[in-house]
């Protein structure tokens, strides 16, 4: 499983977060400035004043935009991390007891996501 797995879940949560947060903000700077001066009719004079609060919006997007993804990646890291680190530290502590090595409870840390599982297989093995 290991990092394999951890990589897809990764992808995942990050596309997850980028796609639908990418599709929104394109479509409402599409609606802000597009549908808005088309619809108003806006004159030459008025179009002119427009044009640095676009370049100010413009500047703060591409300013923006770098450290939500950044954060986006983050937290998606965080929890792929989470996720696949209990399921990789099971998948190996049953592999040693299949193969006769490991005796006792499977151990996961307390905050792991897995841990109720966990304590249900403990039971089942000790039956």
């Amino acid at each position: 499983m290991g990092t394999s797995f951890e990589k897809k879940l990764l992808l995942l949560i990050f596309a997850s977060a980028v796609i639908p947060t990418a599709i929104v903000a394109a479509i409402l700077y599409y609606l802000i400035f597009n549908l808005l001066a088309w619809q108003i009719g806006i004159p030459e004079e008025i179009a002119y004043n427009l044009i640095p609060v676009v370049r100010k919006i413009n500047l703060i997007i591409l300013i923006s935009l770098p450290i939500i993804f950044l954060l986006i990646w983050v937290i998606a890291l965080e929890l792929s991390h989470r996720i696949s680190g209990p399921l990789f530290r099971l998948e190996r502590e049953l592999e040693e007891r299949i193969a006769g090595k490991g005796h006792g409870h499977i151990r996961l840390r307390p905050k792991d996501e897995l841990k109720a599982l966990v304590d249900k297989l403990n039971k089942l093995l000790n039956k």
